[in-house]
């Protein structure tokens, strides 16, 4: 006895077949003949054997209904019912066979299946999800804001990682509404770095969704677009380790060297000659050796601040190999003085400055003379240099102090007025007279010194602050 299918006109050709889905859906397949397999076909018949899309498994059909048998019927429960999702009809020999295939159908969305998850090479993965209900259902309000909504996603054991909705499509068929979404991990997207001048790295960050840490002071922000989803690309200065360009508030982040020009000072120092004959004159003379300009290798260091000052400690900067002494910044040059009595009884008292020079305390081709007891007295600005001398009495002092340098001689001339010159003038007989040479800079040679600071505005980030680019020079002085 044949079996009748929601109508006597359709009968069951074997037995129908049955699919189980995820999500406690089912499939079912069944093949029927048709009782006029000669005329069923015509399109004034074919409400006879083709149900409506979308239709009950249960329903009887319009044209000699019939109800299912007992527990012939899936899913009536209203919730998730078994719905006509694709009917067709075929020859198979002389049996005209019409398939119907129906699947469960609820008024609220399922997944047909797992997720699908990409994983892309930034890292950051893709997931789309598929999701049926039966034709007419509604979309879920907080499953279709692009950018907004979003998923919690989780593989394994694995901490979830929050993905965006980034796109959705709805595929709708008289039976049932197919909406597939795509999710998007937020993160980075791509990170770009370019070297600048001076140790400077110029590093472009692209976020996805929500914008992350960044490192350095930002000097530019853009958003864009990337399938469907906001990106908001940041540009940040770092060095080249991958700290801010001011970090800790200053950062040194190149160095490297280069020849500079130094002016060495020129020297003032004080020295003596002797002429010998009937008689030793003795020649007491201000010796110059010129300053001189040279290149020398000096230390570059390049350092990024938010300060807009230049401080003391810069002038002390250690480069690596040690601190600086201070800025070589002579504020003032040596000078020379010379008092006596010369031929004719003339008295002198000559003071000249040496723009450029530095002095030598050394004193040479002089030697000092104690002399016997005598009646000359030497007073120089208010203070007592020597008393009670006699003719060719002479005595040398220095101070070797930085900031106090000097170095003198005093003496008596002979007692002919012959033999005593000092600076190209004869002293007068058994007079008093003084050369002194003082002030100017130490020698620079063998000490380390700040030799520049320049402090100037680099770049300003987005928010308007201002950030300075300070370059400190710094060298040992060679020799000459």
């Amino acid at each position: 006895m044949s079996i009748s299918h929601r109508t006597n006109r359709l009968k069951l050709v074997g037995t129908p077949a049955v699919e189980k889905l995820q999500n406690g859906r089912y499939q079912l397949t069944i093949n029927c003949t048709t009782i006029n397999r000669r005329e069923d076909w015509y399109s004034a018949n074919k409400a006879r054997i083709f149900p409506d899309f979308g239709s009950l498994q249960s329903a009887e059909m319009s044209i000699d209904g019939l109800a299912p048998r007992t527990g012939e019927a899936y899913n009536t429960d209203g919730v998730m019912d078994m719905r006509l999702v694709s009917v067709q009809s075929s020859s198979q020999g002389e049996l005209y066979i019409v398939t119907l295939v129906y699947q469960t159908l609820g008024a609220t969305f399922v997944q047909v299946k797992d997720d699908t998850v990409i994983l892309q090479e930034n890292g950051l993965r893709t997931v789309r999800r598929t999701s049926i209900a039966q034709a007419g259902t509604d979309i879920p309000a907080d499953d279709k804001d692009i950018g907004v909504d979003y998923i919690d996603h989780q593989i394994d054991a694995e901490t979830a990682v929050r993905c965006f909705l980034s796109s959705y499509e709805i595929d709708d068929t008289d039976s049932y509404r197919e909406f597939e979404r795509t999710y998007i991990e937020a993160g980075t997207l791509s990170v770009s770095e370019s070297n600048e001048s001076e140790g400077v790295v110029k590093v472009t960050t692209t976020f996805l969704v929500t914008e992350g840490t960044t490192v350095g002071p930002v000097i530019a922000r853009s958003t864009g677009e990337f399938a469907g989803l906001k990106t908001i690309s940041v540009t940040t200065l770092q060095d080249s380790s991958g700290q801010s360009i001011v970090q800790g508030g200053s950062n040194t982040v190149h160095q490297y060297n280069r020849m500079v020009d130094f002016t060495y000072p020129g020297i003032l120092s004080i020295g003596g000659d002797k002429i010998q004959g009937a008689a030793t004159i003795r020649l007491y003379n201000f010796n110059l050796e010129p300053p001189v300009q040279a290149k020398i290798e000096s230390k570059v260091s390049v350092i990024f601040q938010t300060s807009a000052d230049i401080v003391a400690d810069d002038f002390v900067f250690n480069d690596g190999s040690g601190a600086a002494t201070g800025l070589w910044n002579p504020t003032e040059w040596s000078s020379t003085y010379m008092s006596g009595i010369s031929w004719n009884y003339s008295p002198f008292s000559e003071t000249k400055g040496l723009r450029g020079y530095r002095i030598d305390t050394t004193i040479n081709g002089v030697d000092e003379v104690a002399g016997a007891p005598g009646s000359n007295t030497f007073t120089h600005n208010g203070i007592v240099v020597f008393t009670d001398k006699s003719p060719e009495f002479l005595e040398k002092t220095s101070v070797t102090t930085p900031g106090l340098l000097s170095a003198s001689i005093n003496g008596v001339s002979d007692s002919q007025g012959l033999k005593t010159i000092v600076n190209g003038k004869r002293i007068f007989t058994s007079t008093p007279y003084r050369m002194e040479i003082s002030g100017g800079p130490i020698d620079p040679v063998g000490v380390k010194f700040t030799l520049d600071v320049d402090l100037r505005p680099a770049f300003s980030d987005v928010d308007g602050n201002t950030y300075y680019k300070k370059t400190i020079i710094t060298s040992t002085i060679p020799a000459q």
